[in-house]
């Protein structure tokens, strides 16, 4: 178990006696200081690590912690152990620099001590004295701790030797101990006395050499920086206006220009747990703002950015918190300052912070989605948790899971136009390889094939002329088909072909496929070839089109599916599977007699199918497969299963990785291999052989057997190598007829497996490796046609990834199987009927005589073929295949070697027939008659030839030994007949003796028998009528009780219905009464808004009329006393004008008055008309007490 680190606030660990574990505390990010008993370890910080092993502890272990922290282990940092009871300062460190130092730490363990603590130097030796702590630029003060001695040139020459009760010798110098690193120059130091130091003594090591990336000549000053204490800044400098640069304003010395070399810059590792201070200098805004948000997000605060520009950054917490930060662009250190910072937080972490977003979570994780793509969203919100102490909601954690898929993969859209470059890529790498592209009109993406030299190349090499094609969904936001073919390998697994991506699954598609299959594995002739697949969408009448001399079966677990939606059972199940698996003509028949006594329908649905196409009977002995499932194409697309859910270039690249790594895995197991035949094959004819021991082999001759199975005899002939089962013919492994044969011939049954199962076919499958392609910016560009991501389609609801499984596959809550019963119509065995059972059936309580309905025929499933579809003109030629400038440079003609083979041991295995004719003359006899010599004759010769004579003589003598023989062994035999038969006979008397007692012992029991069944007949029969009798009555009073119960029913319908009607028409008059009042109501409403009107109209009107006789007093007044005034004017005018006017002044007529002064008189008003409103104004003049006229009724209308 790797060591856990510790958590702020977590409790201390306690270890139990028998624990070999033990804590180490880290302290890093400091430095050493002084010598001797003034030796300290400066501004460090302390991380814990428990749980550390004895067993597996090593110095790896330390330099994974010192990565952890984030810092680099090789070559940069020393590790101190510190010995358990003793301080910096009394030399108890102790370098690490092996395994056995390491070991080291693990003795002192064993002793009881489980907690020790290491110190990490991040200081260079090179650029420390080991006598003092003294830099290049001296610091203004040191702890208390540090004495400042100072020795140029020397070397203090006190050893230390230190022996632990281990036998682990330690000789140190006191001063050498901490500075010394892990190279060459880790030579024993000897103490030889005054005046010695490590450079006399040490050949190999160079004083002047320094280790480059920590010269401070060379700029690096964010190394010294880290290692150097400076004179603490005045903040009252900052003050004001931070704007103006006050602070950093260049000096007139030279100490001052220095200055501005010596800020600290922000380093990458520093990410971690950013710490800020003013001086610090950062590349870019964006990585300052990287470095807010990750302190942020570590911290919990509410951080925002109120300014954020090109040029400065000010960061601030939430209101009432004196955090602060800002940063802006320096002129002569070029890059971005801290010109004013405020370390103090007086604010609570909150539980939810903005920078903590989606990109953030999912950039942060990348490695732990990478090395776990199948994380739950409840694992990483765990993940967050642990690490944040925060719980983000599950849409952000989903939008983060994506996001670091897209950091993983590269983005979904964008990977289609680099699919030019991978093309092109590929057939660098593989030659021999091919890839098509084709899109739409619009540039959009549509298909694509692809396929693999090495997978070309094995399968026409070694295997089977047998493809099975497949098709499954790509589970992305584009969607898709994977269109597959796949081929099986001499150890029966599967082998890759090819693929192709579709938009959908049609005839178009599957003819576009299967054209380019066909041109890139120059397949001509395809009579030899089979196809395997399932009844998809347009493929049958594909391969009907392009593959019209080929065999094609159908997967039977697929056409079970079917069949089991019109007929269900177990027992039609499993006979459906009998009959697929017949290999004989006769069994098949057989088979199928039973399924027409099982289920006359089923029988005729199974009758409308070809039975080439699932019944081994009628299938090709020729590719040697006897499989009756697609599971090929089913394995493989499992296999891929996590690619398919990948972007489309990421899900290529990750099926060639796959086929990459399998065609390696077995290039190694077939080196493995033992014997000459694969293992699935032997395990298979090991089985063969010990179903063998049921079966009886006859011999015949010239290797024909007869075997009898239990009864049944087969036919084997080891010559041509088949058996009449079909069996060894469809498999090309013998079955167990013919291992009894071989058994009783002595022959090994693995000589006569098929050579398309050998170890040597297996390895010269896999011989061809796929290469691996390079990095995708070193790939070469190909000026294509931009590349568009097909449309979307939204549907409906989420995105369905899993497969629907049947009822039978689905699983209970203990990972049982479980028959699922959803979706299931319970049926009447009463009536028929559906949606009830016979408890519930209404016929069968009143006794109503079912008329159940025939069924109609189930005709077999029908053409799947997407016949109404538009087919789409198919690419035929190859320079239309290659959309675009795809063009295929290399081109690689490839010899199906099995193919030819399996043709060339067609006509080996066939036996000549033999024909027969009458028996032929002895050769040898028609060979030598003519060559014999005559015979001499001679006195031997004239009775006759004694050899001949002699011959005679033995022959007969023999001929009576053999007749005596004969007649004693006769007699013999004779005898023991006789003896045998008398033993018979009386076997016989004694045997007729007890039959005839067992006949009258049966007859007596017989009898008893039977006049107990009598009896018992007689009991039954009373019962039974008296059962019948009861059975009667209760129905009787059933029907009674039902009759009644329906006239009950009728009366409470009539009484409801006749209560219904009455309630209608009480409704109805009371609806016709209340109409009646409403309208009523509304008619006395409007002759009553109507005479108000009236009344309102007359109220009016006088209320006018008065008004107008009050205007007409007042005008009339008015012109009174106007008339007055006038009068009186008059009056007085006449007055003055008599007055004034001279003595002897005439007034002539015609004329107006002549003098010095001109007189006015009172124009002349013109009497006005009557009007027809006159009767409004009153009465008239001279009327003044009349009262206004009063109009009728008559008069106001």
């Amino acid at each position: 178990m790797a060591p856990v680190r510790r958590l702020e606030g977590d409790p201390v660990r306690v270890y139990e006696e028998e624990s070999d574990c033990f804590t180490l505390e880290v302290v890093h990010g400091g430095f050493f200081v002084g010598s001797g008993s003034n030796r300290a370890y400066v501004d460090g910080t302390k991380v814990c690590y428990d749980d550390c092993e004895c067993d597996s502890w090593s110095a790896l272990w330390l330099e994974d912690m010192i990565e952890n922290l984030g810092y680099e282990a090789a070559g940069r940092i020393d590790v101190y152990w510190l010995l358990p009871g003793m301080q910096i300062n009394e030399d108890g460190l102790r370098l690490i620099n092996s395994d056995k130092d390491a070991w080291s730490m693990v003795c002192k363990v064993k002793d009881g001590h489980r907690y020790l603590m290491i110190y990490l130097d991040h200081e260079p030796a090179n650029k420390r004295n080991a006598w003092d702590d003294v830099v290049h630029n001296p610091v203004a003060y040191l702890p208390a701790v540090i004495s400042p001695v100072k020795k140029c040139g020397t070397v203090s020459k006190a050893i230390v030797e230190v022996h632990d009760p281990q036998g682990i010798e330690s000789s140190l110098p006191v001063t050498e101990s901490i500075g010394r690193r892990r190279s060459n120059r880790h030579a024993a130091v000897e103490s030889d006395g005054e005046g010695g130091t490590d450079s006399d003594k040490d050949e190999d090591y160079v004083p002047d050499i320094i280790d480059s990336d920590n010269d401070i000549e060379d700029g690096d000053n964010d190394l010294y920086q880290q290692f150097a204490d400076h004179e603490p800044m005045d903040e009252k400098v900052f003050e004001g206006d931070v704007s103006k640069d006050e602070f950093f304003e260049p000096g007139d010395s030279d100490e001052e220009s220095d200055r501005f070399k010596n800020f600290k810059a922000f380093m990458p590792g520093d990410m971690i747990d950013p710490k800020f201070q003013i001086g610090q200098k950062f590349e870019s805004t964006n990585q300052l703002k990287a470095a807010i948000r990750q302190h942020s997000c570590k911290h919990r605060k509410p951080i925002k950015f109120p300014k954020n520009d090109k040029t400065r950054v000010l960061a601030k917490c939430e209101p009432g918190c004196p955090w602060e930060l800002y940063a802006s662009w320096d002129s002569r250190t070029k890059s971005f300052v801290v010109k004013r910072y405020e370390t103090k937080h007086t604010c609570e972490g909150k539980w939810q912070v903005r920078a903590f977003s989606a990109r953030y979570i999912g950039k942060h994780y990348v490695e732990e989605i990478r090395a776990n793509e199948k994380i739950t969203l409840k694992g990483l919100a765990q993940l967050v948790q642990r690490d944040w102490k925060m719980t983000p909601k599950r849409g952000k954690l989903g939008r983060a899971r994506k996001y670091a898929f897209e950091i993983i993969y590269g983005d979904e859209t964008a990977q289609y136009n680099q699919l030019w470059d991978f093309g092109q890529e590929l057939r660098r790498s593989n030659l021999g390889s091919t890839f098509f592209l084709l899109l739409d009109d619009v540039g959009h993406f549509k298909r694509c094939y692809f396929s693999f030299d090495a997978c070309k190349r094995g399968f026409l090499a070694a295997c089977r002329p047998i493809i099975f094609l497949d098709g499954c969904h790509l589970k992305t936001k584009f969607g898709g088909i994977l269109l597959t073919a796949i081929g099986m390998d001499p150890n029966d697994c599967i082998f890759p072909v090819a693929f192709a991506i579709v938009e959908v699954e049609n005839t178009s598609s599957w003819k576009w496929f299967l054209t380019a299959l066909k041109q890139d594995l120059g397949i001509d002739n395809t009579a030899p070839w089979t196809i395997m697949s399932d009844k998809q969408k347009g493929l049958i009448k594909a391969v009907t089109e392009l593959f019209p001399d080929s065999g094609h079966r159908f997967c039977v677990r697929h056409l079970w599916q079917n069949f089991n939606k019109n007929f269900k059972g177990e027992a039609l199940k499993n006979q459906l599977w009998k009959c697929a698996r017949s290999s004989t003509v006769g069994k098949w028949q057989e088979n199928m007699d039973v399924m027409l006594v099982l289920s006359k329908t089923a029988h005729d649905w199974l009758e409308e199918l070809a039975p080439s196409t699932w019944v081994r009977a009628f299938q090709s002995e020729f590719p040697k497969c006897d499989v009756l499932l697609n599971n090929n194409c089913e394995v493989f697309n499992k296999y891929i299963l996590e690619a398919r859910e990948l972007p489309v270039l990421a899900m290529i690249m990750k099926i060639k990785c796959q086929i990459t790594t399998r065609i390696y895995n077995k290039q190694v197991e077939g080196l493995s291999m033992s014997g000459t035949i694969c293992p699935k094959i032997r395990k298979k004819l090991q089985k063969h052989v010990e179903w063998s021991n049921n079966c009886e082999a006859k011999p015949s001759g010239q290797g024909i057997f007869e075997i009898l199975e239990r009864g049944t005899p087969y036919i084997v002939d080891l010559q041509k190598r088949t058996c009449s089962c079909r069996r060894w013919d469809l498999s090309g492994i013998p079955c167990w007829h013919a291992c009894s044969a071989l058994r009783n011939d002595k022959n090994s049954p693995e000589s006569y497996v098929s050579d398309c199962y050998s170890v040597e076919k297996f390895n010269k499958a896999y011989e061809n490796i796929i290469w691996p392609c390079r990095d995708v910016k070193e790939w070469e560009k190909v000026d294509g046609m931009t590349i568009k991501a097909p449309q979307i389609v939204k549907k409906v609801g989420r995105p369905q990834k899993n497969r629907r499984k049947q009822p039978e596959e689905k699983e209970g809550k203990n990972g049982q199987k479980k028959m699922s019963k959803h979706g299931s119509i319970i049926h009447c065995s009463y009536c028929g009927l559906a949606g009830h059972n016979k408890g519930s059936c209404l016929d069968y309580k009143l006794g109503v005589v079912p008329n159940k309905e025939t069924k109609k025929k189930v005709r077999a499933e029908p053409d799947v073929s997407d016949d109404d579809l538009e087919d789409v003109p198919l690419v035929t030629k190859v320079n239309q295949l290659h959309t675009m400038t795809f063009v295929q440079k290399d081109t690689h003609s490839y010899e199906p070697e099995m193919l030819n083979q399996l043709i060339a041991e067609g006509p080996c295995t066939q036996r000549e027939a033999a024909e027969k004719g009458p028996l032929p003359d002895c050769a040898f006899i028609q060979e030598n008659v003519l060559n014999q010599q005559p015979v001499q004759q001679t006195t031997i010769t004239k009775e006759g030839n004694l050899l001949r004579k002699r011959q005679v003589l033995a022959a007969a003598k023999l001929k009576a030994v053999a007749h005596n023989r004969d007649v004693v062994d006769q007699a013999k035999f004779d005898a023991a007949m006789a003896k045998l038969q008398q033993e018979e006979e009386l076997r016989a008397q004694a045997a007729e003796t007890k039959k005839l007692e067992a006949l009258a012992r049966k007859k007596a029991s017989e009898e008893k028998k039977k006049t107990e069944r009598e009896a018992k007949q007689l009991a039954a029969e009373e019962r039974k009528l008296a059962n019948a009798e009861k059975k009667k009555k209760a129905q009787e009073e059933k029907l009674a009780a039902a009759q009644q119960k329906k006239l009950d029913l009728e009366a409470r319908k009539k009484e409801a219905q006749e209560a219904k009607l009455a309630l209608a028409e009480k409704r109805r008059l009371a609806q016709a009464t209340r109409k009646q009042e409403i309208e009523e109501a509304k008619r006395k409403e409007e002759e009553d808004a109507r005479n108000y009107a009236n009344a309102q109209k007359l109220k009016r009107g006088e209320e006018a009329r008065q008004k107008a006789w009050e205007e007409h007093l007042a005008a009339q007044s008015l012109r009174e006393s106007n008339d007055k005034d006038l009068e009186a004017r008059n009056a007085a005018w006449q007055e003055k004008k008599r007055v004034a006017q001279p003595v002897g002044m005439v007034k002539q007529k015609g004329a107006s008055w002549q003098g010095s002064n001109s007189y006015n008189t009172t124009p002349y008003k013109k009497p006005r008309k009557a009007s027809m409103f006159d009767y409004l104004k009153g009465p008239p003049p001279g009327c003044d007490n009349a009262t206004p006229h009063e109009y009728t009724p008559d008069e106001q209308q």
